[in-house]
C-alpha cells in the first residue's frame, strides 16, 4: 500500500519507534525484575540457614553446659536447662528442614539429626551414672565427641550454604550479563531500525524541500524556466505542481509583460538622461540607483564616480542632512537661494555652482520612501547675485560720501536755526532723521557686502547687552510712541556681559525692534527680555534673549527662510500693500552678526501662539559681577 500523506507517514514512524521502545523496555523491566527477586530469595535463604545453624549449635553448647551442671550436683537447674534447650534445637531443626532446598544439604541436616540423637543418648546415659565415680571419664569418652561432631554437622550445612550461595551469585551474575546483552543487542537492533526510519522520512521530506528551495532561488534571480522535477503523491508533491504551475504562470507574464517594462523602463532612462539639472536616484537603503549624464559628470568632477551610497556623495553635511530627510519621508519646502553655499565644481574648464534639492519618491518600496537628489544649475543665478551685490556695494559707497555733506549741511543749519519757525524747525529735524535712518541702510548695505566677501570685521570688547538694548529702544521710541506701541526691557538675567562689537549688536536690536514695530498693530506689545541660556544649549554660561511682539505671526514655512537675503514674507504669500517696507537684508544681517559672535539665531511662534519670537543665544564673558 502506497502512502500519500505526510502525516501518515509521520504517524507510522513515530508508531513505530515508540512500540520497539515500549517492547524493549518491557523485556529488560521483566528479565531484571525476574533477577532481582531470585537473588532476593538466594539472600533471605542463606541467611536463615546462617541463623538456623548458629541456633542449633549454640543449643547443642548450652545443652552440654546443662549436663555438666547436673553432673556438678546442681540437677534441678541442669535438668531445666536441658529441657529448655533440647526444646530449642528440635524448633529450629524443624524450621530448618523446611528451609533447606539443596540435597546435600537435606543430606548434612539428617547426619545432624543421627549424630544429635547418639549425643542425646550420650549424655542421658552419662547422667543416669551421675554420682559414680567415673562418670567424667564416661563424658569424656562418650559425651563430648558425640557433641564435636553434631557441631561440626552445623558448621558443614553453613559451608554447604555458603558453596551454594557462591554458585547462585555466579548463575545471577551469568544471567544478568547475558541479560545486559540481550537488552544491548535489543537497543542496538532499535536504533538501527530507527535510524533508517528516520533516513527514509528525512529523505522523503528533505529532497523535495531542497529542490523546492532550489527553484524558488532560480525563480528570484530571474530563471523563470526552473521548474521543480522531484514530484511525490504527498503534500509535499502538490506544493512542487503548485510551484510549476506558478512558475509557468509568472513566465507567461514576463513574456507577455518584459517588452512593456524594459520600453517603461528605457522611457524613465531617457526622461532622467534628458533632464537639464544632475539627478541623483537614491533607495530607501541609502544607496545610489541612478544618476543621469549630468550627475555622472559632476561625480567624476569631484573624484567619486565610484561612490555608491548617500555618504559617498561629495556634498556638504547639511545636503546630506537634507536627503536623509527625503529618504524618511520629509518633503523640502523650497530650494534655497544661497548661493554661498552652493557645490561649485569645474565642468568643461568652467566654474560651475549647483544647489540641491531633495525630493522624496513615496512607495520607492512598499511602505518606504527613496529619494531623488536634484543638483540645478544655478551659475547664472549666483553671476547675478554677485553682479547685484557689487552694485549694492558700489552704490552705497557712491551714496555714502553725499549723504554724509547732507547731513553735515543740515547739522550746520540747525546751529543756525534761530530765524526759522517752528514749521521750519519740524522740517529740519525730520530730513535729519531721514538722513540718519539712510545712513543705518547704508552701513547695513556695506555690511551685507562685506558678509558677502568674508571681509567683515568685529571690534571686540566687553560690554553688558543692556547698555546696547537701551539705546536701541532709546533710538526708537518716539516711532513707538507714535504707533501706540508699548516697548518693554525685561531683565532677569544680570549683568549679561558679552564679548563682541556694540555697534553691530546694537544693529541687531534696532533691526530686530524695527521689525516687531513694523508688524505690530496698534495698542500692541513689544518685548525684549533677558535671561539665562538652557543648560543644553552646549559647554559654558550663555545668555538668552528674546525679542518677541503681538503682530500677526510668520507662517511655520518661512521661520527659516527668514533670514535668508533679501527674502520677504510679504512677496510670499501676496501681501504686498499692507504698508510695511525693506529690503529683506535685516534679519539676513542679524543671523551673520550673531553667528560671527559665536551665537544663534531662530525665529519662532510667539506667546501663546500669537505673534513673532526672535531667540538669540550668546555666550557671555565669563567675568565676576
Amino acid at each position: 500500500m502506497k502512502i500519500t500523506h505526510l502525516q501518515t507517514r509521520f504517524i507510522l514512524a513515530g508508531g513505530s519507534l515508540l512500540l520497539m521502545t515500549v517492547l524493549s523496555g518491557i523485556w529488560s523491566a521483566f528479565t531484571f525484575a525476574h533477577l532481582s527477586k531470585a537473588a532476593g530469595k538466594a539472600l533471605q535463604t542463606s541467611r536463615d540457614v546462617t541463623d538456623l545453624t548458629a541456633i542449633l549449635s549454640n543449643a547443642l553448647e548450652r545443652e552440654d553446659d546443662a549436663i555438666l551442671l547436673v553432673l556438678n550436683g546442681d540437677r534441678e537447674k541442669g535438668q531445666q536447662e536441658l529441657r529448655d534447650e533440647r526444646r530449642r534445637f528440635n524448633i529450629a531443626y524443624k524450621d530448618l528442614l523446611g528451609t533447606l532446598t539443596q540435597p546435600n544439604e537435606k543430606r548434612a541436616l539428617l547426619a545432624l539429626g543421627r549424630d544429635a540423637g547418639r549425643y542425646r543418648a550420650a549424655g542421658d546415659g552419662v547422667l543416669n551414672a551421675a554420682g559414680q565415680p567415673d562418670w567424667a571419664a564416661t563424658y569424656l569418652q562418650r559425651v563430648n565427641p558425640a557433641l564435636r561432631q553434631a557441631v561440626a554437622d552445623c558448621a558443614a550445612i553453613r559451608e554447604l550454604n555458603f558453596r551454594s550461595m557462591r554458585a547462585a551469585a555466579t548463575l545471577a551474575r551469568d544471567e544478568a550479563w547475558g541479560a545486559t546483552i540481550m537488552v544491548t543487542f535489543i537497543s542496538a537492533i532499535a536504533l538501527v531500525i530507527s535510524s533508517l526510519i528516520a533516513v527514509l522520512l528525512a529523505r522523503s521530506v528533505l529532497i523535495p524541500i531542497q529542490e523546492l528551495s532550489s527553484s524558488v532561488e532560480a525563480i528570484r534571480t530571474g530563471d523563470f524556466d526552473r521548474r521543480v522535477q522531484t514530484i511525490t503523491d504527498d503534500e509535499l508533491g502538490r506544493l512542487g505542481a503548485g510551484f510549476n504551475r506558478m512558475a509557468e504562470a509568472l513566465a507567461e507574464f514576463r513574456r507577455s509583460n518584459l517588452s512593456e517594462v524594459l520600453r517603461a523602463n528605457e522611457t524613465l532612462e531617457a526622461t532622467i538622461a534628458a533632464l537639464p539639472d544632475a539627478v541623483i536616484v537614491i533607495d530607501p537603503e541609502a544607496k545610489i540607483v541612478t544618476l543621469n549624464r549630468l550627475a555622472r559628470a559632476l561625480m567624476r568632477a569631484t573624484g567619486a564616480e565610484n561612490a555608491s551610497r548617500l555618504e559617498e556623495l561629495p556634498l556638504p553635511a547639511s545636503d546630506i542632512g537634507a536627503i536623509g530627510r527625503a529618504l524618511s519621508g520629509e518633503r523640502q519646502s523650497e530650494m534655497r537661494s544661497d548661493f554661498n553655499r552652493a557645490l561649485t565644481v569645474s565642468l568643461d574648464g568652467r566654474q560651475s555652482k549647483f544647489i540641491l534639492t531633495a525630493v522624496p519618491i513615496p512607495e520607492f518600496w512598499p511602505k518606504k520612501f527613496g529619494a531623488a537628489a536634484i543638483l540645478s544649475d544655478v551659475t547664472d543665478f549666483a553671476r547675478l547675485d554677485e553682479l547685484r551685490m557689487e552694485l549694492v556695494a558700489v552704490a552705497s559707497h557712491e551714496l555714502k560720501t553725499p549723504l554724509t555733506t547732507l547731513r553735515m549741511n543740515l547739522m550746520l543749519l540747525g546751529e543756525r536755526a534761530e530765524n526759522l519757525s517752528a514749521r521750519q524747525h519740524e522740517i529740519l529735524s525730520t530730513a535729519l532723521i531721514g538722513c540718519q535712518e539712510l545712513a543705518a541702510t547704508i552701513d547695513e548695505l556695506l555690511d551685507l557686502t562685506r558678509i558677502e566677501a568674508g571681509q567683515l570685521r568685529l571690534a571686540r570688547d566687553v560690554i553688558d547687552l543692556y547698555g546696547v538694548i537701551d539705546r536701541s529702544v532709546a533710538s526708537l521710541r518716539q516711532r513707538f510712541e507714535d504707533a501706540s506701541i508699548t516697548v518693554k526691557v525685561e531683565s532677569v538675567y544680570r549683568p549679561a556681559r558679552v564679548i563682541g562689537d556694540p555697534a553691530r549688536l546694537g544693529m541687531v536690536f534696532t533691526n530686530l525692534l524695527s521689525n516687531a514695530l513694523k508688524y505690530t498693530p496698534r495698542g500692541g506689545t513689544v518685548s525684549v527680555t533677558v535671561g539665562a541660556a538652557p543648560a543644553n544649549n552646549g559647554g559654558g554660561s550663555k545668555v538668552h534673549v528674546v525679542v518677541s511682539d503681538t503682530g500677526a505671526g510668520i507662517p511655520p514655512e518661512f521661520r527659516e527662510r527668514v533670514f535668508e537675503k533679501f527674502f520677504r514674507v510679504e512677496q510670499q504669500n501676496g501681501r504686498l500693500a499692507t504698508g510695511t517696507w525693506g529690503a529683506g537684508i535685516g534679519l539676513y544681517l542679524c543671523r551673520q552678526i550673531i553667528e560671527a559672535h559665536g551665537g544663534t539665531i531662530s525665529c519662532n511662534i510667539g506667546n501663546e501662539g500669537h505673534g513673532t519670537t526672535i531667540d538669540m543665544i550668546l555666550p557671555t564673558a565669563d567675568l565676576p559681577a
